[in-house]
């Protein structure tokens, strides 16, 4: 049996062959290969596949190409196939076939480089090949607009639109450009490693349709430690539910590293292992429930599938904390779901922030933490809670932490046992942890798998979140180091001029990437700027709506604060830095403000102080792929004080001992 007969039946393709092998084939022999691979055919999609293969196989002749072609190639993150793969002197072209169609279309466009994007950022052979995305309109007319054929930094060939006669000539100009005399090892590159890290939003609809994330969420860096982690959950439930117990776990780890992943895993797994194993992912990040539930509703109404029923089970699945604690205050049954995930669980209240908000309720009267356990241990057999944590991320007054839920475990709830990872009293906020009493309770464990230590959420750089917590820990030096190892692969840029840092990331993103302007809830006097904070912003559209769409993040013209996006992400970004957090005099350490009427006035509360330099964190750790930082120039202090360059200029010069360089001039 030759390679590429052994290589269809693994499934990844539905014919593969050296390209003057697949020339000399029988098309006949091709098409039956085709349809026999595929669940669903129809005439429509046997005469794609019959007019695809007799123009390739006519016109790769002419030009006397070498290299492989494949059929069908499984993207296995988009759950799609890519029409066609050619691999050539050491580049992959990827080629998106729009049959009988006659115009460029932007939805396939984006189609196009989405697929190509997924090849360059996630197929391990690809990384360091040119990667050349083609759309093909076989019937229209030649494109009219100039075409660059120009790369990005990473190797990827700007997306190129073609009809059925320019296709082949296109590709032996792009090869002449870039390839090289070094052929690809087909068998290595066919059965690459596939590591895909799905935005959360991705993973969720993912979640939501197969029931399973393990096949798209798998990161080169931090698989193992998800999969350790999920392991020792799954083993905790499964103990819990078999010896009737209750049980408390916490999962941690560093901003993007897939707490919220595990989480969504969790939830979608237990849909199939039946009703008694329901399971309910609770978040007290308003904005983040909005979005996930709005994704999965567009997702299943893509499918034409949404009715009244689904929006009611996918509101079940996905609930904010502050509507499950009103339901569940108002009575005293159990809950449908034994498993309860809560995210962010590090953001509950503390008790007087309950009683403020729900003054009319005595029930109310306790902790979150307290309220969320006293709810779970309504059941009478078995149950349990898990709590994922993000260290170094609360951010607003009220916020009592990760302890309050240790606390509650310990002292209120003497059934319950209770398991972390020693990590957790390494967190990088003030040590507000009881390490001590957490390490007297007989009944609390210790499992190092539940903490995760490396962030998917910047594949290209797990050592970003390293980065941002020694910038912000006045460790100029370590910063420095740090940004030496991942601006290759992850930039950052500087800047004082606003324009330019959106052109930046505008000019970055390719197919569905997204991008958008962020800033902290306190940058009061960024408005001179043209950036400006509001309050309830209509975070779904932010996040999913289409790049024409005025109220996307696309558009740049909405800003978002920490508390829009915490928990979500954006593949580019530009974090605007306000006065509000600005060097001291000694310039070795921060000054924290919050602006009140016509003045910036000083934070002193220690609390007070962790909650903007954890603000900051959120924005500065919410990139997938880079980011630029604008900082402005400021005025003179006698035009404003409010805006004094003096303070900008030393967070600039604090950021440039960083080693971050100055965005690079813009055509």
């Amino acid at each position: 049996m030759n390679k590429y007969t052994f290589s269809t039946q693994s499934g990844k393709a539905y014919y593969c062959n050296s390209i003057p092998g697949f020339i000399k084939d029988n098309s006949s022999s091709i098409i039956g290969q085709l349809v026999k691979h595929s669940f669903e055919i129809n005439k429509e999609q046997s005469n794609a596949w019959e007019n695809q293969v007799s123009e390739l196989q006519t016109r790769l002749e002419a030009c006397e190409m070498e290299g492989d072609i494949i059929f069908e190639y499984d993207i296995v993150r988009l759950g799609k196939r890519i029409d066609v793969i050619l691999l050539i002197r050491h580049m992959v072209f990827s080629l998106e076939f729009k049959n009988g169609k006659n115009v460029f279309t932007a939805q396939d466009a984006q189609q196009a480089e989405d697929y190509a994007l997924d090849i360059k950022n996630f197929h391990k052979e690809s990384e360091n090949l040119y990667v050349c995305p083609i759309l093909i309109a076989t019937d229209a007319k030649p494109y009219k607009k100039h075409q660059s054929l120009d790369c990005y930094p990473d190797k990827q060939v700007h997306l190129q639109r073609e009809n059925i006669e320019t296709v082949i000539p296109k590709i032996s100009q792009i090869v002449d450009l870039y390839g090289d005399d070094e052929s690809i090892d087909f068998d290595k590159w066919f059965n690459s490693p596939y590591y895909p890290t799905p935005t959360i939003i991705a993973a969720a609809v993912e979640a939501y349709s197969s029931h399973n994330l393990s096949d798209i969420a798998q990161s080169e860096a931090g698989q193992t430690n998800i999969d350790n982690c999920e392991e020792k959950i799954f083993r905790l439930i499964d103990y819990a539910r078999e010896n009737k117990k209750k049980c408390m776990c916490f999962v941690t780890g560093v901003p993007g590293a897939g707490k919220t992943l595990v989480g969504l895993d969790v939830v979608a797994k237990n849909m199939d292992r039946g009703a008694g194993n329901l399971s309910v992912y609770l978040s007290g990040n308003g904005p983040l429930v909005k979005v996930l539930r709005e994704a999965l509703k567009k997702s299943v109404k893509a499918r034409k599938q949404l009715n009244r029923e689904t929006k009611t089970a996918i509101e079940a699945l996905i609930q904010s904390s502050f509507a499950f604690k009103n339901d569940n205050a108002s009575h005293n049954m159990p809950t449908a779901e034994h498993i309860l995930i809560f995210d962010e669980a590090q953001r509950v209240w503390n008790q007087g922030k309950m009683k403020r908000k729900h003054a009319d309720n005595p029930a109310m009267d306790v902790s979150e933490p307290h309220l969320i356990i006293d709810v779970m241990d309504r059941h009478q057999d078995w149950a349990v809670v898990i709590g994922l944590v993000g260290l170094g991320q609360d951010i607003y007054d009220g916020e009592v932490g990760i302890n309050e839920w240790f606390r509650c475990g310990v002292e209120d709830f003497p059934g319950w046992e209770i398991y972390y990872s020693p990590d957790i009293f390494n967190q990088v906020e003030d040590k507000s942890i009881d390490r001590e009493m957490i390490e007297n309770c007989a009944r609390c464990h210790p499992l190092k798998d539940l903490h995760l230590k490396t962030s998917i959420r910047s594949f290209r750089a797990d050592k970003q979140c390293r980065f941002v917590d020694a910038l912000l820990d006045n460790d100029p030096v370590s910063a420095a180091e740090t940004y030496r190892e991942i601006s290759k692969k992850y930039p950052v840029f500087i800047t004082r001029d606003y324009a330019s840092a959106k052109k930046w990331a505008r000019g970055q993103v390719r197919g569905s990437q997204r991008c958008g302007v962020l800033a902290c809830s306190d940058a009061q006097r960024l408005r001179p700027e043209g950036i400006y904070i509001i309050k309830n912003m209509d975070v779904e559209n932010w996040f999913l709506a289409s790049s024409d769409d005025l109220r996307s993040s696309n558009a740049m013209e909405v800003v978002a604060s920490e508390f829009d996006v915490q928990g979500l992400e954006l593949d580019w970004s530009v974090v605007c830095w306000d006065a509000d957090l600005r060097r001291n005099e000694s310039g070795e350490g921060w000054r924290y403000f919050n602006f009140r009427g016509k003045d910036w006035q000083r934070r002193k509360k220690p609390e007070q102080q962790r909650y903007l330099v954890n603000s900051y964190r959120v924005l500065l750790t919410r990139a997938r792929q880079g980011m630029v930082i604008f900082v402005p120039r400021g005025v003179d202090p006698e035009e404003d004080p409010t805006r004094n360059h003096k303070f900008y200029d030393e967070i600039y010069d604090y950021l440039k001992s960083c080693g971050i360089e100055d965005l690079p001039q813009q055509c």
